[in-house]
């Protein structure tokens, strides 16, 4: 999803009142003369000549009369002449940018093509507020202190807040590519069940079933590479009232942190109102809205009444998780999961009964 940047800029331009007076000093006609058969005072042509004043269309029209050239090319030369003014203010104010635009991960914005290496900082600064879709690094800062807002967030978020803004865009950005059905909690409702079942099949199989069903109940599913000081899990937005981003890093790349994840994110939209952006982090600081997605989370996965039983017993063997897994139809890896975070079992054991994913990470959008 790189970010086209094609733009002529030339270094130069030439004011219309240069060529106004080369054209009157080769047809050897005074500036007065020139003011009286246009009905203009000769101040104002003197004021135009020498870059001090503009014209109107109804001028440009006037000059054509007496000069015979056509007013839109008087204009074209008027406007040039002021985009190049405006440019060249925009080059000074954008290079006192460079310390706002080094906050962003480039290094990572590069590496997956969403920044193009420039022979100054007022590129890349272009490059930056063309890929957020703002104007000027202001406007970028009061959207996204807005933004932020709404975000449920802990404190390692206000630290690294440029690279949260650009994780969560590239996500924005690949989900404007895809097509969902109007949101539907009915819908959602009963395809979690089937999800469920993925967590048994491998990613190849699953991945574009899982994402067939998300779009069917109005959810787009991305996959984001994780970027530097972002240590972001997953997020979730409504990119409108009828259409919702789930977006997941897979940082951990382990099948219990996948779907743990994804129902996570699932939770926040069945539970929580749309004005929020929920973003997942890394993080022992856990507001309520977390606690209530964990546990919709955990409860999808593994029903708590079943989960009780099984601890109850006190074997925690492999052989024993593999069964209690199949009784509840969940991948085993899961169990381990939740028993590790329970504190039931070592963080060393059992391992081997998680599975590694390697799932697609889209950075290009596919519109």
């Amino acid at each position: 999803m790189s970010t086209a940047y094609n733009a002529y800029s030339p270094d130069y331009a030439v004011h219309p009142g240069e060529y106004l007076e080369e054209v009157l000093e080769s047809r050897r006609i005074s500036k007065k003369e020139f003011a009286d058969r246009c009905g203009l005072s000769p101040k104002t042509v003197s004021q135009i000549v020498n870059g001090k004043a503009s014209f109107s269309p109804d001028v440009a029209l006037q000059f054509e009369t007496v000069l015979g050239v056509a007013a839109e090319i008087w204009l074209a030369i008027l406007f040039s002449w002021q985009l190049f003014q405006s440019r060249k203010k925009d080059e000074k104010r954008l290079h006192d940018a460079r310390e706002w635009a080094s906050q962003f991960p480039l290094t990572d914005m590069r590496r997956l093509g969403l920044v193009k290496r420039t022979m100054d900082w007022t590129g890349t600064i272009r490059q930056l507020l063309a890929f957020f879709n703002v104007s000027s690094p202001e406007s970028w800062e009061d959207f996204y202190r807005e933004k932020a807002i709404a975000y449920r967030k802990s404190p390692t978020l206000a630290a690294s807040r440029y690279s949260v803004a650009t994780w969560l865009r590239i996500g924005e950005k690949v989900a404007a590519g895809h097509e969902a059905q109007p949101y539907s909690k009915d819908r959602l409702r009963t395809a979690i069940d089937r999800i469920r079942t993925f967590t048994n099949v491998i990613p190849e199989v699953f991945e574009p079933k899982l994402r067939a069903e998300c779009l069917a109940a109005g959810i787009v599913l991305v996959f984001v590479p994780d970027l530097q000081k972002t240590r972001i899990s997953g997020a979730t937005e409504w990119l409108a009232s009828d259409r919702a981003l789930i977006a997941m890093s897979i940082r951990h790349k382990t099948n219990d942190h996948f779907w743990f994840t994804l129902f996570h994110e699932i939770g926040h939209l069945f539970l929580h109102e749309k004005k929020s952006v929920f973003i997942d982090v890394d993080s022992d600081d856990e507001t309520d809205r977390e606690i209530e997605a964990n546990d919709f989370a955990r409860e999808i996965l593994v029903p708590t009444v079943e989960y009780k039983k099984f601890i109850a017993r006190g074997r925690f063997f492999a052989a024993d998780i593999t069964d209690f897994a199949e009784r509840v139809k969940i991948a085993p890896g899961i169990v381990v999961g939740l028993l590790q975070h329970d504190g039931l079992i070592k963080y060393s054991w059992h391992n081997g009964l998680k599975q590694m994913y390697e799932l697609v990470r889209t950075t290009k959008s596919e519109d």
